[in-house]
């Protein structure tokens, strides 16, 4: 066995607090519309592709969203965890092909991101969103590409969770 194919795995979470209900909140993370919000002109810099909308297929744990983004690409979702108003959870399963940042093939190469996680909590009239993504990076490049993929991540979760939050206020 070697070491060399090995991936390593880690996880980052951003938060949000939302003056809505979880009702309407939920609604916009099982069927996402931001289509209509700019992204940042740092991803268009770095090639990462637009995301569209999602749009849910079938409820509950095994069932599907499918992810669209500009690039004509998509994720077929498949949902591991449903705890309505709660918690959200899904692989995401890129296509084959998919690229982000002009050569990481998303889909099988160096660069994964195998699962992600809604959870919401209400506090009054604040309900808190948090997503979580986990993602993964081949051994052999770990060290040089860990902290520029945490921030893009990081920087794609903040703009992922505002959108959501304009379309819940």
């Amino acid at each position: 066995m070697t070491t060399f194919n090995r991936h390593i795995t880690k996880s980052i979470s951003t938060t949000i607090s939302i003056k809505a209900q979880p009702e309407i909140i939920w609604d916009n993370i099982t069927n996402v519309r931001i289509e209509q919000f700019s992204d940042p002109f740092i991803f268009k810099l770095l090639g990462i592709p637009r995301p569209l909308r999602a749009d849910l297929l079938a409820e509950g744990k095994g069932g599907r969203r499918i992810a669209y983004f500009d690039s004509g690409k998509r994720f077929v979702q498949e949902i591991t965890t449903w705890k309505p108003l709660k918690e959200y959870s899904f692989n995401f399963n890129p296509e084959k092909g998919f690229v982000v940042g002009y050569f990481f093939d998303i889909s099988q190469g160096i660069f994964r991101v195998p699962n992600g996680s809604y959870f919401l909590t209400r506090k009054g009239e604040i309900t808190t969103l948090q997503l979580m993504t986990s993602y993964s990076l081949d051994g052999r490049v770990y060290l040089l590409f860990n902290y520029p993929v945490r921030l893009i991540l990081k920087a794609f979760q903040n703009y992922l969770l505002t959108s959501i939050k304009k379309n819940s206020e």
